[in-house]
């Protein structure tokens, strides 16, 4: 059997019930004082600074978090960048390397004094100004997620070495750690000016709907990466697509069209838990909401940022967002 050319993505936005977003009117002056900043500490050669600038980070953000004033605006963009440098840092970086490189940002964020390096001191900035609003528990919660990550993106690296395929239950919860959600979601508190208590946290309906949130986002985002990663040699055993190939014997197409029924799944469930969640009590209430709104943003506004950007598709990212179709580039090894 041939390789296939091309393959369709599922169109995720029709399965978003209201998938109407706004987009932060901050984003276009925030994003230039945003990229001298990441300029200020040189942490990117030309080559990924190039790609950084295509993704475009000051779109997602204006996207994602429409609803926060200027000076959370530019926080929140200071640490995607942030993390947006660490994801190319530590893509071509073995296990011990990139768990190097990612205990500066974990100790940095705890308080422990900058350690000189560039990613030390990028974090120490940024810090300082969360500090300002943040509460503390959101902190904690922040940090948490931190270590969870550090862990998890150095577990990739060591697999993505020794070219392992996990199974897609354990890839899941790879996944929802990996791909720094929860630290993105750990400032929604902070641009609304609040701080849930650990209670919401610990209820098991908020926990599905958050981790339902983070794996629709993972599902898009790895089939939106795919063709990407798949032209990168070693890169495509951290997809789902791949796992599910393996882990299924199934098809490129069939697999796209598995993972589309997935979060269409995923939607609906998160649906149905929004309608039971229990109350909380007073103004916990109101900020739950709030913080349930935020996750849909998230998902519909990663979206739309997907194809507006060169950032998974490059020149043609207009054209994908039309027909959804996209075609496969050849191997960088070919």
């Amino acid at each position: 059997m041939s390789s296939p050319l091309s393959f369709k993505l599922p169109d995720f936005l029709s399965m978003c019930p209201g998938s109407s977003s706004s987009i932060n009117p901050c984003y276009k002056e925030a994003g230039k004082e945003s990229l001298a900043w990441m300029d200020s500490f040189r942490v990117l050669t030309p080559r990924k600074r190039a790609i950084f600038i295509h993704s475009n980070a000051d779109l997602l953000v204006a996207h994602t978090y429409p609803y926060a004033g200027y000076e959370e605006f530019r926080t929140c963009l200071d640490f995607i960048s942030l993390l947006f440098a660490l994801d190319e840092i530590t893509d071509d970086q073995n296990e011990a390397d990139a768990r190097k490189t990612m205990m500066s940002l974990l100790h940095t964020l705890s308080g422990e004094p900058c350690d000189g390096s560039i990613i030390s001191r990028m974090t120490a900035d940024f810090r300082a100004r969360l500090l300002r609003k943040i509460g503390p528990r959101s902190m904690l919660r922040l940090i948490d997620s931190c270590r969870d990550y550090i862990n998890a993106v150095c577990r990739e690296a060591d697999l993505r070495e020794r070219g392992e395929i996990l199974g897609l239950e354990e890839y899941r919860l790879l996944r929802r750690e990996n791909i720094a959600l929860r630290l993105c979601f750990s400032l929604f508190e902070y641009c609304f000016g609040f701080d849930l208590p650990n209670e919401v946290f610990a209820d098991e309906t908020f926990v599905r709907m958050f981790h339902g949130a983070v794996d629709m986002i993972a599902l898009a985002n790895d089939l939106y990466s795919y063709n990407m990663e798949q032209a990168r040699d070693g890169h495509s055993c951290s997809n789902v697509v791949t796992v599910i190939m393996k882990e299924k014997g199934t098809s490129l197409q069939e697999t796209v069209d598995y993972v589309g029924q997935e979060f269409q799944s995923l939607i609906m469930d998160f649906a149905a838990d929004k309608a039971i969640l229990r109350p909380f009590g007073g103004k916990v209430d109101e900020h739950v909401t709030l913080f349930i709104s935020a996750l849909e943003t998230w998902i519909v506004g990663n979206t739309r940022w997907s194809f507006a950007t060169q950032r998974y598709f490059g020149k043609h990212h207009e054209e994908v967002r039309k027909t959804l179709v996209v075609n496969l580039s050849k191997r960088e090894d070919s």
